[in-house]
């Protein structure tokens, strides 16, 4: 019987550290200004930006003529932005075909799989431990 106390408390387990691997990186990145200036808006007006200015998903991020930046993801997933333009900071890194980033080369978020998988090993040991039970022969009916 303590098969399913043990099911729950790995249920539990698993949707506590769901939220732990989903604020992995929390969709900011660092900025890195590698030539000409930057500027960053957040909804409001552009300000001055150095590198190491952190940006959150949803930001703006402008480069004048003859600058190069990139947007530097937890991960160490890096995207480039190397021309002059408005650019707006997606949450979770979007590289270049061809680069070598950590969610570039494979696609995948590891947080998000470790998530589903995590949840996946949780609902197969339900399903296991839902054959523990005995079948007991109900008494013959009488008339």
């Amino acid at each position: 019987m303590k098969k399913p106390h043990l099911f729950v408390l790995a249920l539990a387990g698993a949707l506590c550290a769901a939220p732990a691997f989903a604020q992995d990186g929390g969709g900011t990145a660092t900025l890195r200004v590698d030539v000409g200036s930057a500027m960053v808006s957040n909804g409001g007006e552009f300000v001055s930006a150095s590198s190491g200015t952190q940006v959150t998903a949803g930001s703006r991020v402008m480069l004048a003529e003859d600058s190069r930046a990139t947007l530097v993801y937890p991960n160490g997933c890096t995207q480039p932005l190397s021309s002059a333009g408005v650019y707006s900071v997606p949450a979770t890194c979007v590289a270049a075909a061809g680069s070598t980033g950590a969610t570039a080369a494979t696609g995948v978020d590891a947080g998000g799989l470790a998530t589903v998988a995590g949840i996946a090993a949780a609902g197969a040991a339900a399903l296991a431990t839902m054959d523990d039970v005995e079948y007991v022969e109900p008494p013959p009916v009488s008339r």
